[in-house]
C-alpha cells in the first residue's frame, strides 16, 4: 500500500536558561539512540519532550537543571516540510508556537494554551492534531456510547513510553485508569483502523423517548432559526468553504497591493520631508549670504568714502600750494611773517598729502579682497537661488504625486481591504452557523432515532478493540519481533479478553520485565510501522525509554533474559530499526551503548565524564 504522509518528526530538543549554555539534542528522521549511564539526564530529556507536547506535570526538578527555564522542541512537518518551534516554560503555562516556511522565513508566531479545547483549534493540542491529520476525531467515553473529542494527550500516550510504563504489567495502550479505559481503547482502535467508532443508539426508556421528542422539537426549531439566519446572510451552505477560500485569496492580493502602496507612500513622504528640510536649509543659508553681501557692500561704500576723503585732502593740499600768498586771514600777518618750516608736521601740506596717498594705497588691497569675496557671495547666492527653485519644484511634484496618486490609491486599497474583511467576517459568521447547523442536525438525527426505539431489549456497546480490527497491527508486531530475533515468537495475535498481545500462545504480560519491555517496545513501534505502512494518521514518531531491560546484567536465574541475550536480540533490534524497521522516527533512550558498527542511525553517548566525550544532557558544571 502506498504510504501517505501524516505527522512530523523531531529535529531537536533544547533546554535554555539565562546565562546558561544550551542543553541540546539533535535528531534525524529514522533511528536515534541516546545512550549512557543512569543520572545523565536521559529520562529528563524524555519528560521535556512530553512537556513540550502538553503534559500537565512539568519535568521533575534535578540539580543539573537548576537555572534552566525554557524547553524548546523543533519539529518538521511531513506534509508541508515546514519547520515548527514549540517553546514552553519548564514550570508550565502557555505555549509559544513559531512556524517557518521551507525557506526558513518566519510565517507565524502564536501563544496558545496547552490544554485541549473541544471547541477550538487554537490550542497546542489542536495544532498538533492538525499536523497529524486527526483534529476533530471523536472517542467513546463509556458503554453508553457518549463521546468526546480526541486530544493530543491521547496520542502522546501511544508514542511516548517512559521506563516505568515499558515494564508495566498491563496493555501498553492502557494506563490502568478504569474511567479512561474506554477512551484509551478507542484511541488505539482509531490509530489502528483509521476510523472513529460509529454512532451508538441505545434503547431508551419511555420517559427518555418523551424527553427525546421534546428535545427533537426544540432542536428542529433551532435548526429552522439558524437556517433562516444563514439565508439572511445570502450565502449558500454548500459554498461557504469555497467562498471563504476565495475571499482569503482576494484579501491576500489586496493586502499585497495595500502594503505596496503603503511603502510607496511612506517613501514619498520621507522624500518630501527630506526635500522640504533641504529647502529650509537653503533659505536659511540665503538669508546669511544676503546679510553678508549687504554688510560687505556697505563696507565697500565706506572704502569709497574714505578714498574720496583722502583724495580731497590731497587735492586740497595741491590747491593750497597753487594759491598766491596772502596775509593771514586770522591775524593779518603777511606771508613772510609765517614760519612754515617750523610748523608741526601734522600741518605740513606735503606731509598731509603723503599720508593721504599712503592710506589710499593701503585701502586698495582691502577693496580688492572685498571685491573677490562679494563676487563669491553673489555666485553662491545665484546657486542657492537655483537650488531653492529646484527644491520648490521637487516639493510641488512630490506633494502632487502624494495627493493625486498615492493617497487615492491608499484610500482605494484600504476601502477594498475593509470590504474584503467585512465580507470575510460575514462568511465566517455563515461558517459558524453551518457548523452549528451540522451539530444540531446530527443531534436531531440521534434524537429522531431515539424516538423510534421500542423497549424490547437492552443495548450493548463494545468498548474495546476486537482482534479482527487489529489483526493487521498484530502482524506488524510479529514481523518486528521476527526481525529482532525474538526467541520462540510463534504467531502474534491480539486478545479480545486481555486487550493485549498473545505471543507464541503466551500472554505478553505473563513474562518477566525484560520481555515485557521488549514486547511493549514492539507494540508501540509496531503501531507506528502499521500506520505508516497503511497510510493511516499517526504522529509518525515514537520515543522509548529502556527497551532493552533484559541486557542490564540479568541474574543467572533469569532464564528469559538469558535466552534473549543468547539470541542476539540487542544487535538485531538496532539493526532492524536502523534500516527503517519503524517506518518513521524512533528515539531510544538506553543505558547500554548500541553496537559500535551501527550505521544509518544517530548515536549520542553520555559518558558521565567531564574529560571524555559528552557528559550528559546538561553540560558539565565548571
Amino acid at each position: 500500500m502506498t504510504e501517505r504522509e501524516y505527522g512530523f518528526f523531531i529535529e531537536s530538543l533544547i533546554v535554555r536558561g539565562r546565562g546558561k549554555p544550551d542543553a541540546e539534542l539533535s535528531f534525524t528522521d529514522g533511528l536515534n539512540v541516546v545512550a549512557g549511564a543512569s543520572d545523565t539526564g536521559k529520562s529528563y530529556a524524555l519528560s521535556c519532550i512530553d512537556h513540550s507536547f502538553g503534559a500537565s506535570k512539568p519535568p521533575r526538578p534535578i540539580p543539573q537543571a537548576s537555572g534552566y527555564e525554557t524547553v524548546v522542541i523543533r519539529l518538521r512537518s511531513r506534509v508541508s516540510e515546514a519547520a515548527v518551534e514549540i517553546q514552553r516554560g519548564l514550570s508550565g503555562g502557555d505555549v509559544r508556537i513559531r512556524t517557518f516556511a521551507t525557506s526558513g522565513e518566519l510565517e507565524g508566531d502564536h501563544l496558545l494554551p496547552p490544554r485541549h479545547d473541544p471547541n477550538s483549534q487554537e490550542t497546542l493540542s489542536g495544532f498538533l492534531l492538525n499536523l497529524c491529520g486527526l483534529y476533530g476525531r471523536q472517542l467513546r467515553k463509556n458503554s453508553r456510547g457518549e463521546t468526546r473529542t480526541l486530544s493530543f494527550r491521547d496520542l502522546a500516550f501511544l508514542v511516548l513510553v517512559d521506563e516505568e510504563r515499558i515494564i508495566a504489567e498491563r496493555p501498553p495502550h492502557l494506563s490502568g485508569n478504569f474511567v479512561e479505559r474506554t477512551s484509551e481503547g478507542d484511541a488505539f482502535r482509531l490509530l489502528v483502523t483509521g476510523m472513529q467508532a460509529g454512532k451508538v443508539i441505545t434503547v431508551p426508556k419511555k420517559k427518555a423517548i418523551e424527553s427525546a421528542k421534546a428535545q427533537l422539537e426544540l432542536v428542529q426549531q433551532m435548526v429552522s432559526q439558524l437556517a433562516s439566519d444563514l439565508e439572511g446572510l445570502g450565502i449558500s451552505e454548500l459554498n461557504v468553504e469555497n467562498e471563504l477560500e476565495q475571499i482569503e485569496e482576494a484579501r491576500r492580493a489586496v493586502l499585497v497591493e495595500y502594503e505596496s502602496v503603503r511603502l510607496g507612500l511612506g517613501e514619498l513622504e520621507r522624500e518630501l520631508a527630506d526635500t522640504t528640510k533641504e529647502g529650509r536649509e537653503i533659505s536659511s543659508r540665503m538669508v546669511v549670504v544676503e546679510g553678508l553681501i549687504r554688510r560687505f557692500e556697505l563696507l565697500n561704500r565706506h572704502y569709497d568714502s574714505d578714498i574720496a576723503r583722502l583724495q580731497a585732502i590731497e587735492e586740497a593740499g595741491n590747491i593750497l600750494e597753487s594759491f598766491p600768498s596772502r596775509a593771514c586771514p586770522v591775524c593779518g600777518a603777511p606771508p613772510d611773517e609765517h614760519r612754515v618750516a617750523k610748523a608741526h608736521e601734522h600741518f605740513r601740506v606735503q606731509d598731509v598729502r603723503a599720508a593721504a596717498q599712503k592710506e589710499v594705497v593701503k585701502i586698495g588691497p582691502l577693496r580688492q579682497d572685498l571685491s573677490l569675496l562679494l563676487n563669491e557671495l553673489n555666485g553662491e547666492r545665484a546657486q542657492l537661488e537655483l537650488r531653492k527653485n529646484d527644491s520648490q519644484n521637487s516639493v510641488t511634484s512630490l506633494q502632487s504625486r502624494i495627493n493625486q496618486e498615492m493617497q487615492p490609491r491608499a484610500r482605494a486599497t484600504a476601502a477594498a481591504l475593509q470590504a474584503q474583511t467585512d465580507r470575510r467576517d460575514t462568511v465566517l459568521r455563515a461558517k459558524s452557523l453551518v457548523n452549528q447547523l451540522q451539530k444540531l442536525r446530527n443531534r436531531a438525527e440521534l434524537l429522531e432515532d431515539a424516538t423510534k426505539q421500542d423497549r424490547t431489549g437492552k443495548s450493548k456497546v463494545r468498548v474495546s478493540p476486537s482482534s479482527a480490527e487489529v489483526d493487521a497491527f498484530a502482524m506488524a508486531v510479529g514481523d518486528l519481533l521476527g526481525e529482532w530475533k525474538y526467541p520462540d515468537r510463534g504467531r502474534v495475535v491480539f486478545s479480545d479478553e486481555d486487550q493485549d498481545l498473545v505471543i507464541g500462545g503466551q500472554p505478553r504480560t505473563s513474562h518477566g520485565k525484560g520481555v515485557r519491555a521488549l514486547t511493549c517496545s514492539a507494540f508501540i513501534t509496531g503501531l507506528l510501522r502499521h500506520c505508516r505502512t497503511q497510510g493511516l494518521p499517526h504522529p509518525s514518531f515514537a520515543v522509548l525509554d529502556s527497551p532493552l531491560v533484559a541486557y542490564r546484567e540479568p541474574e543467572a536465574s533469569d532464564a528469559e533474559n538469558q535466552r534473549i541475550r543468547r539470541a542476539g536480540v540487542k544487535e538485531a533490534f538496532y539493526t532492524s530499526l536502523a534500516r527503517g524497521g519503524a517506518r518513521g522516527q524512533l528515539i531510544v533512550f538506553e543505558n547500554d551503548d548500541p553496537p559500535s558498527d551501527l550505521s544509518d542511525a544517530t548515536i549520542i553517548i553520555f559518558t558521565k565524564s567531564s574529560s571524555k566525550g559528552r557528559y550528559g544532557f546538561f553540560p558539565a558544571s565548571e
